[in-house]
């Protein structure tokens, strides 16, 4: 059952120009995030899911307790560093899409329901 949602859209340039300070990928990317995102693409596509999970979870989170990471395949998988977060009764959808001049993100929040076996 969905019980948030969450879409964020944003500029690449505009992270292009904040990333010119060194201290921007330090604040939003967590180390693993900075090891895969090779450009400014990349990480205004992190921005928006991480925008979009925030509004989606509705916790006071920080952009270091979002992780945003492809699995194995390639999908966005994210992780949530908070003791706030129910990991065994909540789950966290993310897609992320660009073209040349903007980064979007949406994201699900699904309550997982455990059914009786009667």
């Amino acid at each position: 059952m969905i019980i948030g949602l969450g879409i964020d859209i944003v500029e690449v340039e505009r992270i292009k120009r904040a990333m010119e300070n060194p201290r921007f990928l330090e604040r939003i990317l967590t180390p693993a995030e900075r090891e895969y995102c090779r450009n400014a693409t990349q990480v205004a596509g992190r921005w928006a899911a991480k925008e979009a999970v925030y509004k989606a979870v509705g916790l006071p989170l920080q952009f270091q307790h979002i992780e945003v990471l492809p699995d194995e395949v390639g999908v966005p998988f994210v992780r949530i560093q908070s003791p706030d977060f129910d990991l065994k009764r909540l789950r966290l959808k993310v897609s992320i899409s660009h073209e040349r001049k903007h980064a979007v993100a949406v994201a699900t929040l699904e309550r997982v329901v455990l059914h009786s076996p009667f």
